[in-house]
Protein backbone atom coordinates (compact mmCIF):
# COMPACT_ATOMS: atom_id res chain seq x y z
CA UNK A 1 0.00 0.00 0.00
CA UNK A 2 1.33 3.09 -1.08
CA UNK A 3 0.81 6.63 0.40
CA UNK A 4 0.74 9.49 -0.86
CA UNK A 5 1.19 12.64 0.52
CA UNK A 6 -1.41 15.88 -0.81
CA UNK A 7 -1.26 19.36 0.31
CA UNK A 8 -3.98 20.92 0.49
CA UNK A 9 -3.37 24.33 0.51
CA UNK A 10 -1.45 24.90 -2.97
CA UNK A 11 -0.78 28.48 -1.99
CA UNK A 12 1.97 28.24 0.07
CA UNK A 13 5.35 29.41 -1.31
CA UNK A 14 7.67 26.57 -2.39
CA UNK A 15 10.75 26.74 0.02
CA UNK A 16 13.15 26.08 -2.73
CA UNK A 17 13.50 27.20 -6.04
CA UNK A 18 14.40 24.99 -9.12
CA UNK A 19 16.93 27.91 -10.44
CA UNK A 20 19.11 27.76 -7.67
CA UNK A 21 20.96 26.06 -5.03
CA UNK A 22 21.64 27.33 -1.41
CA UNK A 23 24.03 25.22 0.58
CA UNK A 24 22.61 24.72 4.32
CA UNK A 25 26.02 26.06 5.27
CA UNK A 26 25.61 28.98 2.98
CA UNK A 27 21.68 29.35 4.42
CA UNK A 28 22.82 29.20 8.54
CA UNK A 29 25.09 31.74 7.44
CA UNK A 30 22.69 34.02 6.45
CA UNK A 31 20.41 33.10 9.14
CA UNK A 32 23.09 34.75 11.74
CA UNK A 33 24.20 37.68 9.53
CA UNK A 34 20.01 39.00 9.27
CA UNK A 35 19.59 37.57 13.66
CA UNK A 36 23.02 39.62 14.38
CA UNK A 37 21.53 43.11 12.12
CA UNK A 38 18.21 42.17 13.52
CA UNK A 39 19.80 43.10 17.12
CA UNK A 40 21.84 46.14 15.29
CA UNK A 41 18.47 47.95 14.37
CA UNK A 42 16.94 47.17 18.08
CA UNK A 43 19.73 48.35 19.81
CA UNK A 44 19.95 51.17 17.88
CA UNK A 45 16.39 51.54 18.02
CA UNK A 46 17.11 51.51 21.60
CA UNK A 47 19.42 54.26 22.31
CA UNK A 48 17.87 56.59 19.40
CA UNK A 49 14.52 56.34 21.94
CA UNK A 50 16.92 57.01 25.31
CA UNK A 51 18.92 59.88 23.24
CA UNK A 52 15.18 61.16 21.94
CA UNK A 53 14.15 61.15 26.10
CA UNK A 54 17.49 63.18 27.31
CA UNK A 55 16.93 65.78 24.27
CA UNK A 56 13.13 66.52 25.79
CA UNK A 57 14.18 66.93 28.72
CA UNK A 58 16.93 69.86 27.67
CA UNK A 59 14.14 71.65 26.14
Amino acid sequence: MQVKKKFINSNTPNFFSKEMIITKKSLNENQLKFTYQKQLISDLDYKHKEWSKSIDSKF
